[in-house]
Parts: C-alpha cells; sequence; structure tokens
C-alpha cells in the first residue's frame, strides 16, 4: 500500500547523503541569508518529523523532547544554541528513524491509513488521513527539506549535484 512512498524515501535518503558529502561540519550552522535554515536545522527537523509518522501508527518516538522544541514545526530558522545534536547523532536519527517507519508501514492496514490524522496545522490542506500524512512525511515533506538543502549548498559555494 506504501509501497511508492517507501522508493520515494529511500530516494530521498541517498539523495541526502549526497548532498551532505562535501559539506564540512563547520557549515552546519551557516545561515548564507536571513531567514533560511542552517543544515544543522534541516536535518534535526527532518529527524523529528519521522515523529510524527511514528505517531499515526501508534509507535512511540525516537527523538529526545528537546530536539522537537528546537527543531519542529513553527521553530526558529537556525540551529538553535541550547540544542546542537552532531552530524552523526542527526543522520542516524534520519535513517534509523525513516527506515523502521518504512518497515512498520509494510504491516499499515487499509482501516488505520484511512483514519483523519491530528496534526493541526495540515488540517486544512488536502492531506486528510493517516496514510497521506505518512506518504507527505516519507516524499513530498522531506523532498521539499532536500531542496532547501540544495539552494543552501550553492549559497554556501558547493556545486550543484545534477
Amino acid at each position: 500500500m506504501f509501497e511508492h512512498s517507501i522508493t520515494l524515501n529511500e530516494f530521498n535518503r541517498a539523495y541526502l547523503a549526497n548532498l551532505l558529502a562535501d559539506v564540512p561540519d563547520d557549515q552546519l550552522d551557516a545561515q548564507p541569508a536571513p531567514g533560511l535554515h542552517s543544515v544543522r536545522w534541516i536535518l534535526a527537523h527532518l529527524a523529528v518529523v519521522v515523529d510524527y509518522g511514528f505517531k499515526q501508527l501508534d509507535l512511540p518516538f525516537i527523538c529526545p523532547k528537546t530536539w522537537h522544541v528546537a527543531y519542529g514545526p513553527a521553530s526558529q530558522s537556525g540551529t538553535d544554541d541550547r540544542v546542537v545534536p552532531s552530524r552523526e547523532e542527526l543522520l542516524a536519527a534520519i535513517n534509523d528513524g525513516y527506515a523502521k517507519l518504512c518497515n512498520a508501514l509494510k504491516d499499515a492496514t487499509p482501516e488505520k491509513s484511512g483514519d483523519l490524522h491530528e496534526v493541526e496545522l495540515l488540517k486544512s490542506t488536502p492531506l486528510k488521513t493517516k496514510g497521506q500524512l505518512v506518504s507527505h512525511i516519507l516524499a513530498t515533506h522531506f523532498a521539499t527539506h532536500l531542496g532547501q538543502l540544495s539552494t543552501l549548498r550553492r549559497l554556501l559555494g558547493y556545486s550543484p549535484l545534477f
């Protein structure tokens, strides 16, 4: 039922690794233009959003609450000086978290996927069900932030990948 979304997420995670391959740790907090997210913010945000996918399946969160406060929806655009997870911690949370979510989706029932989601921020959008929300988390939400990372790469002087 979620085969396409799972495949897109696998693609997104591979593309994320390519986008970060030549960006050194000392650039993770750079904000080359006002209002842009930092690389660390984007990574932490992607990590915490996987927990919203877990919530749709009644699974426990994996990210610390401090990450949710500092990098969740509506948080400030840059790195939170009080919560600075390392690249390794963030990539592990992303790769392990999304792999775990994708694996859990293989057993998701159509009935559970058709239930209405409870994410207030998205209730006025076309995303109405838990299944639609999870597909968004795996594919379009993730890809939106990959686009931001690609823009940051260019602004920081790195060449495009494609």
